[in-house]
């Protein structure tokens, strides 16, 4: 019997010894290694593949957890739940908040990716058991990395120039001190909102103002993942501006001569930083034309005073209306001398003459200046009997080569 019992105590003995070895083993292999803190109890590890996600909002990461006793057996039919640490990009999510160990003591969920934009370079994934065991209570975290990186928000920042602009003059907007992880955010995107319906983009835009009043500009920046400002906002007070002033309209030559092309001026004075962008000549003579240039040329036919309407308009849409007379020679010389045999008088135009080369074609008169021509020919010369004592106005009207007219009323005094 004592030798039965002395074997029996040392196979008790081996096998204590055999346990104590065993669990030495087994506490070696439970580390975890993409896990939190491990219990003396039980061992609860946590893996993810892929262990990083772009922010896309749609990628997963599948998350497998092993649950083993002390033992190193797999643990069936535990529950743990699940949840995201509060520091997680947003976007980021669960497929499920709890999950249950199957025959082989693993479970998995799927963790989906961040939205563009987001911030926050991990998302957190928190395991906690649940049961009687004191161990069970202890959490266990995981790290899934983002990329790419992404811990700020950008700050929106601009300057505007000038300060205080006038309608219609261009604004330079630069967002260029806008700043993200702490630098000068190159990679940025930028709207602007220049308050008057109008929006545009660009690390520097320009905008003019069709209105006087003010302008709530406001800003918002986006890096290269997404992420958005807060929008900044300055405001652009825009000053009224006045109409064109000092409108006029100069000849060269200063008296042009009929059926020959003389340069005109328009003279206008816009408002400051501004400019004419048109200007318009009715000639008043039933021709008109319209150009961008202030300088440009026009023949009258015949001469006579002229109305000149002049009429500008800036870059701001408004015009303003000036008028100037314009005298035109007909370049000829009309002159006729007369003699008086009782109630005949006889006419000679023969010194009348043209001064721009041109040959006198017709001499028409017109005795008595009733408006009715009472003879024409080539000839300057010509008579007329009167009947009878008096006086009398005599117009002649020569006619040259050009087509152009040219008149001369005297007195006849008879006797």
């Amino acid at each position: 019997m004592q030798r039965t019992l002395g074997t029996r105590s040392h196979r008790i003995g081996l096998a204590i010894a055999a346990m104590a070895l065993s669990a030495c083993g087994l506490d070696k292999q439970t580390q975890p290694s993409l896990i939190g803190p491990a219990d003396g109890g039980q061992s609860i590890q946590m893996t993810a593949t892929p262990d990083q996600l772009p922010r896309d909002g749609s990628s997963q990461s599948v998350v497998t957890v092993i649950a083993r006793d002390p033992s190193n057996r797999p643990i069936v039919g535990q529950r743990l739940t699940l949840s995201l640490g509060s520091t997680s990009p947003a976007g980021a999510g669960l497929s499920q908040t709890e999950v249950t160990t199957n025959s082989q003591g693993t479970a998995t969920f799927t963790v989906s990716a961040p939205t563009s934009g987001s911030m926050g370079n991990s998302i957190l994934v928190i395991a906690t058991p649940v049961g009687t065991n004191a161990d069970n209570t202890n959490t266990r975290v995981m790290s899934i990395a983002v990329n790419p990186a992404n811990a700020t928000a950008p700050t929106a920042a601009f300057t505007f120039s000038p300060a205080s602009p006038d309608m219609g003059q261009t604004v330079t907007f630069d967002a260029s001190t806008t700043t993200d992880e702490g630098a000068t955010c190159t990679s940025c995107s930028f709207i602007w909102d220049f308050g008057d319906g109008s929006t545009g983009t660009g690390r520097i835009t320009t905008h003019a103002y069709g209105a006087a009043g003010t302008y709530t500009v406001t800003l918002t920046a986006m890096d290269s993942v997404g992420t958005s400002s807060t929008p900044i906002t300055h405001t652009v007070t825009v000053a009224a501006t006045t109409i064109p002033t000092n409108l006029s309209v100069t000849a060269s030559p200063n008296t042009p001569i009929a059926k020959q092309a003389a340069t005109f001026t328009a003279n206008a004075t816009p408002a400051a930083n501004h400019h004419i962008v048109s200007y318009q000549f009715i000639w008043g003579d039933g021709d008109s034309n319209t150009t961008s240039s202030n300088v440009t040329q026009h023949t009258y036919s015949q001469s006579g005073s002229y109305m000149i309407t002049l009429t500008v308009r800036d870059d701001l849409n408004q015009s303003s209306t000036g008028y100037t007379v314009i005298t035109v020679s007909s370049g000829l010389t009309v002159a006729f001398t007369t003699n008086k045999a009782g109630t005949t008088v006889t006419f000679d135009a023969s010194t009348s003459s043209s001064q721009v080369a041109s040959t006198i074609t017709d001499y028409a008169w017109d005795f008595e200046s009733d408006g009715t021509y009472d003879t024409n020919g080539s000839s300057p010369n010509t008579s007329h009997d009167y009947g009878s004592n008096g006086t009398y106005r005599a117009t002649l009207r020569i006619t040259d080569s050009r087509g152009v007219t040219a008149t001369l009323t005297q007195t006849i005094t008879i006797p």
